[in-house]
């Protein structure tokens, strides 16, 4: 095969390992600052969820009569101003609202249910309250709007008298 003298064997020569490992690991710290600089660009990109904040309701209780003394306890020609907020405190407009429980009705006999305008309320007027005995009951407030989920956590307390 020839003459091995003037060949070196590579397999013993460790003089050359130290000059490429500064090249590598600058490559190394350059392509893991771009990486988190990407990922980090990334995620300040991504917005904070939306979610309904606060649910006002006025009057924040309802009482209904039983005139005739029928156990029918109702209460006819009643408004409710629902006031709702986002989870930083400003009006939430476009949400709808809708009251369930005590037989709670609109004026034409259907759902009582509005949407809220750009001042984040909704007034639901003329509505009739009835039930029948004298327990206490409760009209749920539910509030709904898109990306911000659903909010069924207020109850107006619906009082005998």
């Amino acid at each position: 095969m020839g003459d091995k003298k003037g060949i070196r064997s590579m397999k013993h020569d460790c003089r050359g390992g130290i000059e490429g490992l500064p090249l590598q690991l600058l490559i190394m710290v350059v392509v893991a600052g771009l990486g988190l600089t990407i990922i980090m660009g990334w995620m300040n990109s991504i917005s904070a969820p939306h979610s309904i904040g606060e649910v006002f309701v006025n009057p924040s209780e309802i009482a209904v009569y039983d005139a005739d003394k029928d156990g029918l306890y109702t209460r006819e020609g009643l408004t409710i101003t629902v006031t709702v907020t986002d989870q930083g405190g400003d009006r939430l407009e476009g949400a709808t609202v809708v009251l369930d429980g005590a037989n709670v009705k609109a004026k034409d006999g259907g759902q009582a249910m509005g949407v809220t305008d750009t001042s984040g309320q909704v007034v639901l007027s003329n509505l009739k309250v009835e039930q029948f005995g004298s327990k206490l009951t409760t009209i749920i407030v539910t509030v709904a709007k898109g990306d911000y989920g659903l909010d069924s956590s207020y109850q107006i307390p619906v009082i005998p008298s």
